[in-house]
């Protein structure tokens, strides 16, 4: 079984990078979100809350499907979930025991939120309510640093193998810009 998500399409290329494109769909909106924050306050933004959720739900997407959550696989319906693949998957990574600890509880955090994102219906207790109206533009910042620092992680754990074909650039916010919030 061949892995789906490889390349680019934009090239018009047979196959596509999911992962990629849902970070680049999450800096996208982020971008124009901290346009309208940084020029007009954050009393200028409509739509707060859904633009908090939707670049969340985009993180969430491409950070699980880069995780492994979209690795083909015949036992697929026993996967674990994202927090014990990152678990897994950080391990395997250069990096020192207090930023294992340090992301290992942010992306908890994260995927509190993401999940309540995901399974925002009707509910019994309104958790998944009161999560989603506890989202900041804050948290959302602190997110977007935590998804490109684990995108740089599985790239560097990913070049130590010479047959993966990696471009040359220092992090993943060389390819997928993000403004910064002057806030």
């Amino acid at each position: 079984m061949s892995y789906y998500c490889r390349i680019d399409s934009s090239d018009k290329l047979e196959d596509t990078n999911l992962q990629l494109y849902s970070l680049k769909k999450a800096a996208d909106e982020w971008n124009e979100l901290v346009d309208i924050v940084n020029k007009d306050g954050i009393e200028g933004v409509n739509y707060l809350k859904e633009r908090l959720a939707f670049i969340t739900s985009c993180f969430g997407l491409s950070l699980s499907q880069l995780i492994g959550q979209n690795c083909p696989s015949p036992n697929k319906n026993e996967m674990k979930q994202p927090g014990n693949l990152f678990s897994n998957l950080l391990n395997r990574t250069n990096s020192d025991r207090v930023t294992r600890k340090r992301l290992n509880s942010v992306i908890r955090d994260f995927l509190n939120y993401y999940a309540a994102i995901r399974h925002f219906g009707k509910t019994k207790d309104e958790k998944n309510y009161k999560s989603v109206d506890e989202l900041t533009l804050a948290k959302l910042d602190h997110f977007r640093s935590m998804t490109i620092e684990i995108w740089d992680l599985v790239i560097a754990m990913y070049r130590q193998d010479d047959k993966n074909d990696i471009g040359e650039f220092s992090s993943i916010s060389n390819i997928v810009h993000f403004e910064v919030l002057n806030q």
